[in-house]
């Protein structure tokens, strides 16, 4: 396995997971605060 290839792969992969993680975090953050248009507003 090339080095070089090797280390394309490994931060492809962590640029994946972290998009991904995100994605998840942003639809979860929606899902929640949409059917609640600021009337039971608490932090």
């Amino acid at each position: 396995m090339n080095v070089v290839l090797y280390a394309l792969l490994a931060y492809g992969a962590m640029a994946m997971i972290s998009f991904g993680v995100v994605g998840v975090i942003v639809l979860i953050n929606r899902i929640f605060t949409a059917p609640e248009k600021g009337e039971d507003h608490h932090e």
